[in-house]
């Protein structure tokens, strides 16, 4: 099965990242302080927008090819170069925008110190480039989607969150500590992975066919990307909106707090999103009954993650204690002990984003992010307001509850969700609630694992047989080597 192949090396360049952060966040953290990394997490999230802002290039781009140019590389390249051409003015423009604003409304917004706001203001113009960057980026990621080059698409993704770590902590440590700096070196990563992405396309995938741009192409994707776009920046504007509020009610050290196990558990969510970018050109090709079949085998393999999320329940406190320290685990437990659950049905409902993407329906899914968008934001103003730190992780839990309901019931999917992940949420809540009833001590640990012990054997026996499949697939394949499909899936040359 090529979404297996596809979804482990996703998996595996994602890894890298995940072990990097693990291994530098605590000497980054503590090397900058804690309001210049709550500050960098609330511009990266910022920054994330851009993503959205290619004018769903990306995801247009990763649909027509798949559904439409699988095998026509001329085709493929008036599609990219197109797809490119649109991008760039975009992205210049919405930087020029967004981040004119940084020096003037950032620092007041959130009461940085001078010495801080200094330099933020002095970040703008490398902030500007790193978003031009992060939209062409995204817009060529469309292409290696869509031509089922995951390999190549891995290899990207590991080497871009590798130079976003290891280039700011080796700046911080060699060079200077202040934000402009750290800025930078960031941007130089950024400019690495952009024009490698670009020389490949073109070179390899697109085998060096004359660009062209046209029209025609220009108006099947933006009929498509326009919607997924304004889809992207809502469900950006739902993923961001925790930071900004508690950095508005509390301050950005606060935010601080909260990023650390928040980056941790979307660093895990790699297993579902691997699968989802992995399934969305093979949902896109088939006939709505077969892509209803792969829908239903996408989620109970994403469902295997489950005894993770409950054992780290009951493992939050002695893991931040050793990771962070005392003083931050004392802060940061309850909302990691929140954020769990809450990511967990995140990945859920990310596989049913990908699974509207491919029935080419990004109106709807814009369409769930408008409605709940709104009230999330004035629930975790109010929570944040109240309850600090843990008052923003408990909004989150509530965003990722509608979200999840919202796509569910957009997609028809109230039975295939209850066969596949009922269990496993019951589960999830039981765990919940014995740490919540714990508080301020920590659960018994008889409890945590009878629990853990109960999710575990659950999911071993209600596994799908593609999960068998992968673990096979994953301990043959080690180490890592370029691979390509043996089935008619896509004609990616490492797909």
């Amino acid at each position: 099965m090529a979404i297996r192949r596809n979804s482990f090396v996703n998996l595996a360049g994602n890894l890298v990242g995940l072990v990097l952060f693990a291994a530098l966040t605590p000497l980054y953290f503590h090397v900058i302080g804690a309001e210049r990394y709550g500050i960098l997490a609330i511009i990266w999230t910022f920054l994330s927008f851009f993503s959205a802002f290619d004018f769903g290039m990306g995801s247009a781009l990763t649909y027509r090819i798949a559904s439409e140019a699988r095998s026509d590389t001329s085709h493929q390249s008036d599609y990219f170069w197109t797809a490119m051409s649109i991008s760039l003015p975009v992205g210049v423009l919405t930087g020029i925008i967004l981040f004119g604003l940084v020096g003037g409304g950032l620092g007041n917004l959130f009461n940085l110190s001078p010495k801080v706001g200094i330099e933020l203001f002095r970040s703008a113009p490398a902030l500007l480039a790193i978003g031009v960057c992060t939209v062409l980026l995204s817009t060529a990621g469309g292409l290696l989607r869509g031509r089922e080059y995951f390999v190549t698409n891995a290899v990207l993704a590991a080497l871009s969150l590798a130079l976003s770590i290891l280039l700011p902590v080796l700046a911080a440590l060699l060079i200077s500590p202040s934000l402009n700096v750290l800025i930078l070196a960031t941007l130089a990563g950024r400019l690495i992975v952009v024009l490698s992405a670009i020389v490949f396309a073109h070179a390899v995938i697109l085998a060096g066919a004359r660009p062209s741009v046209s029209m025609r192409s220009a108006r099947s994707l933006t009929g498509y990307g326009a919607w997924s776009s304004l889809g992207g920046i809502i469900e950006l504007t739902i993923s961001s909106a925790d930071r900004f509020i508690m950095g508005a009610v509390a301050g950005p050290a606060v935010v601080g707090y909260y990023s650390v196990p928040s980056s941790v558990l979307a660093r895990v969510m790699i297993f579902p999103m691997s699968l989802g970018s992995a399934a969305l050109p093979q949902m896109a090709s088939r006939s709505a009954a077969d892509e209803a079949i792969l829908a239903r085998k996408v989620v109970k393999m994403a469902s295997m993650l489950t005894p993770c999320f409950v054992a780290g329940l009951f493992l939050a406190e002695p893991f931040l204690r050793l990771w962070m320290g005392q003083k931050f685990a004392g802060i940061a437990t309850l909302p990691m002990q929140l954020l769990l659950p809450a990511f967990w049905m995140e990945g859920l409902s990310a596989l049913l984003f990908y699974r509207l993407l491919a029935q080419g329906r990004p109106k709807t899914s814009a369409a769930v992010g408008a409605i709940i968008l709104l009230p999330y934001c004035a629930l975790i103003y109010y929570l944040a307001g109240i309850w600090g730190v843990a008052g923003g992780a408990a909004g989150y839990l509530g965003r990722n509850t509608m979200l999840l309901g919202g796509r569910t019931a957009v997609t028809r999917s109230w039975r295939m969700m209850a066969e596949a992940i009922g269990i496993d949420l019951a589960l999830l809540v039981a765990g919940l609630g014995a740490c919540l009833i714990a508080l301020p001590g920590r659960p018994p640990i008889l409890v945590g694992v009878l629990i853990t012990t109960a999710s575990i054997v659950l999911t071993l026996k209600r596994r799908p047989p593609e999960f068998d499949s992968l673990v096979r697939d994953s301990l043959r394949r080690l180490p890592l080597r370029p691979f390509r499909s043996d089935l008619n899936t896509g004609n990616g040359s490492d797909g």
